[in-house]
């Protein structure tokens, strides 16, 4: 299964050295365990980071003849400020995309059988919908009408659990990218290590799909005993009592 997840991931994935693989295996451990209980701090320092990257290359990007320190510096700024405050949506998208990249590599590996995807052959121009229809043409027939769907159930399963039960979802959401970047990393490191491993892992396909499933089940229960429940700001609603002017001893 997992031979089969790294044919679909971009070359410059697939391709990284061995010690990036090792590094960020190990990042996916750290959140697989403890992400819940660091979620606004990891939330806020990668979307710094993001913000960093994004604003030094968008002068490159765009063709535009500035220097990128100063949209560096507002991307951090912007972005981190965003991950921080608004924590709870950040944590719905996080789970939403990552239930629907897994529903969709799951049912591409079960129900895909020898067929290819060539999803490459779909260009970026600029247009995310035109993208999107691209890359639904380049899909195999049989998987055309049932891909999209799945998707689609995967994002709005994470979302609502999100929005039903923030803790429930901050937990899933840190179990789920952590075992992904441990399994797909550790993928890659494995490959370029000792490329027989991955021919040698036992079980089929759905054995090691239960694997990963049961993995992420596993470190959600682990990160719910230590990680607070989500609390709103005092006085936010409308019936939140009045602080008592003063305290009995």
């Amino acid at each position: 299964m997992l031979r089969d997840v790294l044919a679909l991931l971009p070359d410059v994935i697939v391709r990284c050295p061995l010690e990036t693989a090792i590094a960020f295996c190990a990042l996916g451990a750290v959140l697989w365990m403890a992400g819940g209980r660091l979620s606004r701090s990891i939330l806020a320092l990668v979307a710094v980071a993001g913000g960093t990257i994004i604003g030094m290359r968008l002068p490159q990007w765009r063709g535009w003849q500035i220097d990128g320190m100063g949209l560096a510096v507002a991307g951090s700024i912007v972005l981190g400020s965003i991950a921080f405050l608004m924590h709870r949506t950040c944590i719905g998208l996080l789970l939403g995309v990552g239930m629907m990249l897994w529903a969709g590599f799951g049912t591409w590996v079960f129900l895909a059988g020898d067929a290819t995807w060539n999803w490459r052959a779909a260009t970026w121009n600029g247009d995310l919908v035109h993208y999107l229809h691209d890359l639904w043409q380049t899909l195999p027939p049989g998987m055309g009408r049932v891909f999209p769907w799945v998707c689609f159930a995967g994002f709005a399963t994470g979302v609502t659990i999100t929005v039903f039960s923030p803790k429930l979802g901050k937990v899933m959401a840190h179990s789920l990218v952590g075992v992904t970047l441990m399994a797909l990393m550790g993928s890659i490191a494995a490959s370029a290590a000792r490329p027989s491993w991955l021919a040698a892992l036992p079980g089929s396909r759905a054995a090691q799909g239960l694997a990963l499933v049961g993995l992420v089940a596993l470190g959600a229960l682990i990160q719910w005993q230590f990680t607070p429940p989500y609390r709103k700001q005092p006085g936010a609603g409308r019936g939140s009592p009045a602080p008592s002017a003063s305290r009995k001893v």
